[in-house]
């Protein structure tokens, strides 16, 4: 497989082209639609998913009955690691679509045989896992030791970062407040307060159902 068409992502880091031409002719190119579900919480990990084109939402719903947005994925992410390993396991959170979105979808029988047949791809998984892991440690230690301002700055900043447009007049992308406050872990009404303060300021400018990130360093100010 020419490396111009190589997946992008930490999965298939470091095979080979015979290695990768194998491993992702047994996967299926699937869209799925804005709002569509990939799969929900408790149900049996039967799929691995590599986004290459769009952006799912990953989330789970408290005891409480809100919904947590765990984190954003956007290409070269994977999600249903679970369904890695020989013995069964449940997914543990809901991944939806935000927006139309490519993949390439393993089945279970399949992506757990190549597992062993290739141990790269079990490397490669791990790290993702632990990947994911610092990402919720490091969303705990915001929590603890940063205001509700520097946490929806540093969400925001990180989400330019990963899934922004560059546009001539700054960073664009598509987000609510809804998914922002959850992300930064914050309430929607200081969410909303501080996007319109930032609004004022000059730091970014909105529009229905996206942000555009004119002067970070604006965001970062206390």
């Amino acid at each position: 497989m020419p490396n111009s068409r190589r997946p992008a992502g930490q999965l298939l880091k470091g095979l080979d082209d015979a290695a990768l031409e194998v491993i992702v002719s047994a996967a299926r190119d699937r869209t799925f639609l804005a709002n569509q579900v990939l799969f929900r919480t408790g149900e049996p990990a039967e799929q691995l998913f590599l986004l290459r084109k769009g952006s799912v939402r990953f989330s789970r719903v408290s005891t409480a009955g809100r919904e947590v947005v765990m984190g954003v994925l956007v290409p070269g992410d994977v999600c249903g690691l679970g369904s890695l390993l020989m013995e069964r396991v449940n997914y543990y959170g809901t991944a939806t679509a935000l927006e139309a979105s490519q993949m390439l979808v393993w089945n279970h029988g399949a992506v757990s045989k190549l597992a062993l047949t290739y141990p790269v791809l079990s490397q490669n998984a791990l790290h993702v896992a632990l990947g994911y892991i610092s990402h919720f440690v490091e969303r705990q230690l915001r929590l603890a030791s940063s205001t509700a301002e520097q946490r929806l700055a540093g969400t925001l900043i990180k989400l330019g970062t990963r899934s922004g447009n560059l546009t001539p007049t700054g960073v664009e992308l598509s987000l609510t407040n809804e998914l922002l406050a959850s992300l930064a872990d914050v309430s929607p009404f200081t969410t909303s307060r501080t996007m319109q303060t930032w609004t004022r300021m000059g730091a970014i400018t909105k529009s229905r159902g996206r942000v555009r990130i004119t002067a970070p360093e604006k965001l970062l100010t206390d």
